[in-house]
């Protein structure tokens, strides 16, 4: 017996909801980008010691858009928000503004204790701050109201014990060693759109997509067929880049990526790029790459 509990993250896009679920695990598992929409979808980290087992739900940033993608995204975000223990609602201290995440708040339809957390106080004058913490705490009175930067690891250790009174005695929900719900297919098609992200101006892989042909694990060596997808001739041929220059960077970078983070070899990562014409709006190609409703 042990204190467990499921704790949602939710926010605008980057405001720092990945950041934060790498940090508290001490492990990257949730990919991490300047370039706001990087999350797609719900992605669970578990943290676990001897004491709790907390089950962090890591979601897409709340975006109004008018794609199929974009309404996927937000049903992944909203959904996770139900059924939790405790629900995180980050915010941009740096973004000039408060009420869009206020309508945001005012939207959310759970029960779950809220913990507002005013992310990258290290951007605003401690004046900024203040007023900005008092509004929240006069408009959500029953919320408690934290101040962090991620980024620089300040807050993390508070954030964890305001959880805490909200855990409850049960079993663990994973084994000990557990670190996410998510299999090993989906962690390289994470990576490799991370890489996309970073390499590529910010237009295309928000355009694009990764799909995972094959995975293999012979002798604990990984062998990786994967397509990226988009939705333009003139996209293929920028993420192929001159002489195939681009796909091999991306390719590269991944494969490092990937052996960090899994601790065996890629012994080989194969990339094609293939142009499906709006894909963001199809319900069958969103369903195969697995942003269709589950």
């Amino acid at each position: 017996m042990m204190k467990v509990g499921i704790v949602a993250i939710l926010g605008r896009p980057n405001v720092g909801k990945s950041t934060f679920l790498n940090a508290v695990l001490s492990k990257k598992i949730s990919i991490v980008s300047p370039k706001a929409q990087t999350t797609r979808d719900a992605i669970m980290g578990i943290y676990t010691t001897k004491k709790e087992q907390i089950l962090f739900v890591d979601t897409p940033g709340i975006y109004f858009g008018d794609q199929k993608l974009d309404s996927h995204m937000r049903r992944a975000a909203f959904g996770a928000s139900h059924d939790v223990d405790a629900l995180l609602y980050l915010i941009d201290a740096s973004e000039e503004s408060l009420d869009a995440d206020i309508r945001i708040l005012n939207s959310i339809s759970s029960n779950a204790p809220k913990i507002i957390i005013l992310n990258k106080i290290d951007l605003v004058s401690m004046e900024v701050a203040k007023a900005k913490v008092a509004l929240l705490q006069q408009t959500f009175k029953d919320a408690k109201v934290l101040e962090t930067a991620f980024m620089e690891n300040f807050g993390i250790k508070e954030v964890k014990n305001e959880i805490e009174p909200y855990l409850v005695d049960g079993e663990p929900f994973f084994p000990f060693d557990t670190i996410t719900d998510k299999p090993l297919d989906y962690q390289c098609k994470e990576i490799i759109r991370e890489k996309l992200l970073h390499f590529l101006r910010q237009e295309i892989p928000h355009q694009s997509a990764v799909r995972i042909d094959s995975l293999d694990n012979k002798k604990s060596v990984l062998y990786i067929h994967a397509t990226i997808i988009v939705d333009r001739d003139s996209h293929k041929g920028i993420v192929i880049g001159k002489g195939g220059e681009m796909i091999k960077k991306i390719s590269m970078a991944a494969r490092q990526e990937m052996e960090r983070m899994f601790h065996q070899k890629v012994g080989n990562l194969l990339i094609k790029v293939e142009v499906i014409p709006d894909w963001r709006n199809d319900l069958k190609v969103l369903s195969q790459l697995g942003y269709g409703d589950k």
